[in-house]
């Protein structure tokens, strides 16, 4: 978790992980379209039976391949949707995300259990374009990060399997694909892709509702309005300017949509802001879809990738433990290693699945990102040394230094 700004507590991701590392606690309330309907007509002096109409010539394009061009969302005489509306018109482009991670337990040794435990997270996610073969769906890159195996919830309670097209963990972006093959065309006919809005022409006191799937417990909406512009937000050592809105954005939210009163994508929900000492409310994140779309555009294209040919690599897959959750597990802050790639450079110099890593050149590391901007200022060849904490049969941690020889990453 990093501060946003002193008083403002703490951000966290809206990923969800089951099993290990995050629960959740919850007091149930009033719920359901009709009443959310009701309160926002209310609190929005929306009528019902009324649809007020919105002149919009916004017009984007996806294009996939070297010639098809897949437009998305353009309507050049919007709606402005009473939310119960609103809700039955872009809930078929929400989808849920249950991604799947190898977990190698430290604890193992008292239940003589396995030391692989499978971990399910979950997320969601907004169909962005399809072309002949595939729907493509954004998301955030935490939701996808580290994972096994990947499937997507559709509107009608259908699932399928999804690939990992590529990512941009800098913008904390994703976009997965699915084949159309694999869909029923019962399914096929229900979904939508959802119409893009300008995040630029938004403005602070406008209305919207978030979309996902919220505590994993599939599609919910909240709604509130825009409560600020430009927020720049630091998620895992990487700042990104946000939307910052009071419409609730909860664990399983991430990579789920944050829609005008049009029914247009506005942003991609990917964060709140939490505080352990304090009551936090009110405040969620939304990456603007002006500035997502280039990003999309070129993880499509293949020309955006995590690690660029001819880096300085190490050969490790790993997901951040912060404070709180090494706190909880008794465990070392730092980045806890899922894997190594078999034969790799850290590999090769004795790192281990189940170790962290707590400091590299005895700088400390609290996150992947950082762990990647070290890198990115590496050269294959160069000499590091990388601390990690390694432990016991009995679940004690002790560190060790350890020198990896970087390796040069070839696509």
């Amino acid at each position: 978790m990093k501060k946003i700004i002193k008083k403002a507590g703490l951000i966290a991701a809206g990923g969800l992980l089951f099993g290990v590392l995050a629960g959740a606690s919850f007091i149930g309330t009033k719920t359901g379209v009709e009443y959310v309907s009701n309160m926002v007509s209310e609190r929005f002096g929306i009528e019902k039976s009324e649809a007020k109409t919105s002149s919009s010539n916004q017009s984007s394009v996806i294009q996939i391949g070297d010639s098809q061009a897949v437009e998305v969302g353009v309507n050049t005489d919007s709606q402005l949707y009473d939310v119960a509306d609103l809700a039955e018109n872009v809930m078929p482009s929400i989808v849920s995300i249950t991604s799947t991670i190898i977990y190698q337990n430290p604890y193992a040794f008292f239940y003589g259990g396995s030391s692989e435990r499978t971990v399910t997270g979950c997320g969601s996610g907004v169909i962005i374009g399809e072309d002949d073969d595939r729907l493509l769906i954004v998301t955030n890159n935490h939701v996808v990060e580290g994972t096994e195996s990947l499937t997507v919830g559709f509107c009608d309670n259908t699932d399928a399997e999804a690939t990992i097209i590529g990512t941009d963990v800098g913008n904390d972006l994703a976009v997965v694909s699915v084949q159309k093959s694999s869909l029923s065309d019962e399914t096929k006919n229900v979904l939508k892709v959802a119409e893009l809005g300008d995040s630029e022409a938004t403005r602070v006191g406008e209305p919207v509702i978030a979309v996902g799937n919220a505590l994993g417990y599939g599609q919910s909406l909240t709604v509130g309005y825009v409560s600020a512009l430009d927020r720049t937000i630091t998620i895992n050592n990487t700042s990104i300017q946000m939307i910052q809105t009071d419409a609730a954005i909860n664990e399983g939210n991430s990579g789920g949509a944050l829609y005008n009163l049009q029914g247009q994508l506005i942003g991609i929900n990917s964060a709140k802001a939490t505080n352990y000492s304090n009551n936090v409310e009110g405040m969620g994140y939304a990456i603007p879809i002006s500035d997502a779309l280039p990003v999309i555009q070129s993880i499509v294209d293949g020309t955006q990738s995590s690690v660029a040919s001819g880096s300085a690599y190490m050969g490790i897959q790993g997901r951040d433990l912060n404070a709180y959750d090494a706190a909880s597990f008794n465990m070392p802050q730092g980045v806890y290693l899922l894997a190594v790639v078999e034969g790799g450079p850290a590999d090769s110099a004795g790192l281990q699945a189940g170790d962290v890593i707590t400091a590299i050149d005895g700088t400390d590391i609290t996150s992947m990102n950082e762990i990647k901007s070290i890198l990115a200022n590496k050269n294959p060849g160069d000499v590091i040394t990388v601390t990690v904490s390694r432990s016991d049969q009995r679940g004690n941690y002790a560190e060790q230094d350890i020198t990896v020889t970087l390796g040069n990453y070839v696509e």
